[in-house]
């Protein structure tokens, strides 16, 4: 792959690989006696879908695997297994991750994986697929996929007297109904949130990011090669932030856990992905729909990512025939997968499927399934964490625009550290279009 190094480092011997030199086993009889690692990093939403799915398909075929879901360690795990020569079998992971495992060679390319079990790589949805090639080569493949939306709390729309039915037409609609939808208590302190926009963390920075967007801007340019935030695009997405702060007094700048905060009805309106509306619909008392985000600057931008299956590095030739097997076996269930871990199907038979078509999650994915028309996504790169507009504590993002967020630095100084930093990131290695 160009650009990227690869580390050399000796293959793990596999018990399949000694039984078949010591007891003349073929290899398929030889890796009955290996136990496979599947290592994943996803809450229990989707990750225990698709510990299921992967057990049912090691059943199917009668291979050992192990599997272990770290959560949000997932990542961390999977470099340290690395640099231990110690990789799983296999990984799952999320998009904006796989750019790093790419640049220190955690990963193979899994064409020829793919092709020796006829995996359907041609149901899966283009705009999906074309995400997970980097110079060519097929290094991911989607198990699901999500877009940013905007939840609506009904009832509170309902007690304003807003419509319930539609989006806010232009920004100065949206900020008239979530005026009219923040509560305050005697003392003055809000105690319920039109729009939900805390001062520091997550939330405000890909809210920030989901403006720079509409607005025209992009965290990165189209060659990959430099930035493109610190302009109007980027003055303008922050000043939203701010206005929501501090200007239209909307939101409650201290929130802390934005998820239990929509999740317990003290939001009004919540920007978030299409994974929540699972949780959401457990709530009893919670009236919601969802849809993607209005138009609040110049055009529709709408954030994707994808969780993807990867090949760790050095895998045997039997061990990939396995692995082939069991990620064919969860894409051609693409349909009863994406019910069970709250997603969005990855081909056009998972969005046909008679049991997705019927579930309650349907009616707020529909605007969601529009094949990538106005998506933007996380910058993939050896260092995309740095540049994530959903990236935490870990992203250059978080840490160098909250210090606008609690005006303990202006617009212009934000943007401009931000500028500095991740420019000298793109000049050593640009981002691989």
């Amino acid at each position: 792959m160009n650009g990227l190094s690869r580390r050399k480092f000796l293959r793990n011997s596999s018990l399949a690989a000694i039984g078949t030199a010591t007891l003349s086993l073929t290899p398929q009889q030889a890796l009955a006696l290996r136990q496979m690692r599947f290592w994943l990093g996803l809450g229990a939403s989707a990750g225990d879908p698709l510990i299921e799915f992967g057990q049912r398909a090691a059943e199917a075929h009668g291979y050992d695997v192990a599997f272990d879901n770290f959560s949000n360690e997932g990542d961390t795990k999977f470099t340290a297994a690395y640099g231990a020569n110690d990789l799983p079998d296999m990984f799952e992971t999320d998009y904006p991750y796989m750019g790093g495992f790419l640049g220190i060679g955690a990963l193979d390319p899994m064409d020829d994986m793919l092709a020796a079990v006829d995996y359907p790589l041609d149901k899966v949805l283009p705009h999906i697929l074309d995400r997970c090639r980097w110079d060519g080569q097929l290094y991911a493949v989607p198990h699901g996929w999500n877009s940013w939306v905007l939840f609506y709390n009904l009832d509170h729309l309902d007690a304003a007297g807003l419509p319930t039915d539609r989006e806010p037409e232009n920004l100065e609609e949206f900020v008239e109904w979530t005026k009219k939808m923040t509560l305050r208590n005697s003392a003055g302190d809000i105690i319920q949130s039109g729009f939900s926009c805390p001062r520091s963390g997550i939330l405000p920075n890909n809210i920030w990011g989901a403006l720079l967007y509409q607005y025209g801007g992009s965290m990165v340019s189209d060659d990959g090669k430099a930035t493109n935030f610190n302009n109007e695009a980027g003055r303008k997405a922050a000043e939203f932030v701010l206005n929501s702060l501090y200007e239209w007094e909307i939101t409650d700048p201290n929130i802390t856990q934005r998820y239990d905060y929509w999740l317990t009805g003290q939001a009004s309106t919540f920007y978030s992905g299409t994974w929540v509306v699972g949780s959401s619909l457990q709530q009893p008392n919670l009236n919601f729909r969802a849809d993607v985000m209005p138009i609040l600057g110049d055009e529709r931008a709408v954030m994707y990512e994808y969780s993807g299956l990867v090949l760790p590095y050095g895998r045997p030739d039997d061990v990939k025939e396995a692995v082939g097997n069991i990620y064919k076996y969860i894409v051609e269930r693409a349909g009863e997968f994406g019910v069970a871990s709250s997603q969005i199907p990855v081909t056009m038979e998972g969005l046909a499927f008679e049991g997705y078509n019927s579930s309650p999650h349907k009616e707020h994915f529909r605007g969601s399934e529009e094949n990538g028309q106005y998506a933007f996504w996380d910058v993939s790169h050896p260092k995309g964490a740095e540049f994530s507009v959903y990236g935490g504590a870990s992203s250059a993002v978080t840490r160098m625009l909250d210090k606008v967020w609690d005006k303990s630095r202006t617009v212009d100084e934000g943007l401009n550290d931000l500028d500095e930093h991740l420019t000298g990131i793109l000049q050593k290695e640009p981002v691989a279009i």
